[in-house]
């Protein structure tokens, strides 16, 4: 982020200057993104894409097997856990030998990062970096200029599966603070021209200004959106609304990314654009990339993590739990055997209609903490789909700080009435139960946390998350 006074300045600025600077920090940002490693990552991603089983595993083993074998000898706090665990990092052969590493905790993570920093990179050679903080204090990060092209290599093959190349226009919504808060009037939107991107700013869409986006989005020239999902869906839900066509205008597709896309979400995005979305699970952590494919299943991205489940609950041929998260690009801080805090659904024989053979995850569930817990003791996820057919909320939050009450933040659109309601009422105690009370909170927008982002759950009952993190 930059200093307050950087910030301050720009906020004095003429949006003609502030184009200017948003176009520098695009071009410094591509050089270290774009160079000569994420042409020749992409090459290889689009290369492999198509391996057979066989093929991808061995080729996820020796990724891992490297990593390990980098992560033992140059990273502290794992050269310190083999020594003291007695596990010779050469035993480490296979996706599955990781079970002899204990997992990682995201607290050791945030109260010394500099322990699971590698020695043999050199300072000059970092990129600093931080997660946003979304349910705690923000984590110090450092990649290599190699990580950060492998993770936009990730993100580009994707891209191409929907015919999109680099260099194509597209729509951004991510978390920069790009326009001034105390702007009142359009362009709530600032261009960045060496990577074709219109980045709008989350934090302006507030009713009063959501035609003013649709109308942006409405101009020829975006060949794809991308970001957070549920800005997407606040303009989708009012297009769809007011019977705001896109016509020519429409992307070809929508990429969503950096938080859990919800049923509802989907649906009014999907109606609104009439595109194909696709959806990302990755992190800052650089440990995890799952990306959905065209025929819409959750494939790992074999060349650039292992993933494995902590099982809480499992049947014939699936498994449930957290997600560890074992990275395999990023050398400036390698994580083994992370804890995420996320949860998902593998399906362990499962294969993908689109021909490629990668694990395959039936279901990307969100975060530990985003659960309901009931006055009877059950833990209740997956909330959004209570809100999948109520076209006249445009979104929904549920807060709950006490396990028999929950305080439902809703902004109403065109055509919200008691019948709505009653509708919504019904659907929250087919999966809560009869005891828990409601409170119905309609607002005019709902607030996002400070990096942009949307909790659909939140929750503050703690013995919840302790449970949760056993």
């Amino acid at each position: 982020m930059a200093p307050h006074s950087t910030r301050s300045l720009y906020g004095r600025l003429p949006i003609s200057l502030q184009n200017v600077l948003v176009a520098v920090a695009g071009w410094r940002s591509y050089r270290v993104r774009f160079g000569p490693e994420f042409r020749r990552f992409l090459e290889e991603l689009e290369r492999l894409d198509f391996n057979s089983e066989s093929e991808v595993r061995d080729d996820q083993d020796r990724r891992l097997r490297n990593i390990v074998r980098w992560a033992a000898t140059s990273v502290p706090y794992y050269r310190d856990l083999f020594r003291r665990e007695g596990i010779d990092p050469e035993a480490i052969r296979t996706v599955d030998d990781l079970t002899r590493i204990p997992p990682l905790d995201k607290a050791v993570l945030r109260a010394d990062p500099g322990s699971l920093s590698s020695e043999a990179v050199a300072r000059r050679r970092l990129v600093p970096g931080h997660t946003s903080g979304t349910t705690g204090s923000a984590i110090s990060l450092w990649y290599t200029r190699e990580a950060l092209a492998w993770e936009y290599a990730v993100n580009w093959r994707q891209r191409g599966w929907y015919g999109i190349r680099p260099g194509a226009r597209y729509a951004a919504f991510g978390g920069q603070t790009i326009v001034p808060f105390s702007q009142i009037d359009r362009p709530f939107w600032r261009f960045d021209p060496q990577r074709q991107r219109m980045l709008f700013s989350l934090y302006h869409m507030k009713p009063v200004h959501l035609e003013a986006f649709a109308r942006e989005l409405a101009r020829p020239g975006y060949g794809f959106w991308q970001g957070y999902p549920s800005a997407i869906s606040l303009v989708c839900a009012w297009m769809l609304e007011h019977d705001f066509g896109l016509e020519d205008a429409a992307p070809r597709a929508v990429f969503t990314s950096s938080e859990t896309l919800l049923a509802h979400q989907r649906e009014k995005i999907e109606r609104a654009t009439r595109a194909p979305l696709a959806d990302r699970y990755g992190h800052a952590e650089f440990a995890a990339s799952i990306l959905t494919c065209p025929v819409g299943s959750y494939h790992v991205d074999t060349e650039f993590c292992a993933i494995e489940i902590d099982p809480r609950e499992s049947g014939d041929g699936w498994v449930r739990g957290e997600i560890l998260a074992t990275g395999f690009c990023n050398r400036a801080m390698p994580l083994i055997r992370y804890r995420t805090g996320d949860l998902a659904t593998l399906r362990t024989s499962s294969r993908c209609k689109c021909g490629r053979n990668r694990t395959v995850l039936e279901a990307i569930e969100g975060r530990i903490e985003d659960y309901v817990v009931t006055p009877d003791g059950r833990w209740v996820g997956r909330m959004d789909h209570v809100f999948k057919e109520a076209h006249s909320i445009r979104e929904a939050q549920i807060v709950q700080r006490r396990p028999d009450r929950i305080e439902l933040r809703f902004v109403p659109a065109d055509g919200f009435d008691e019948g709505t309601k009653v509708r919504l009422e019904r659907e929250l105690r087919l999966r809560l139960g009869p005891e828990i009370a409601i409170d119905w909170q309609p607002m005019g927008e709902i607030p996002r946390l400070p990096s942009g982002k949307f909790r659909a759950v939140i929750s503050e009952i703690q013995s919840a998350k302790v449970e949760t993190s056993a």
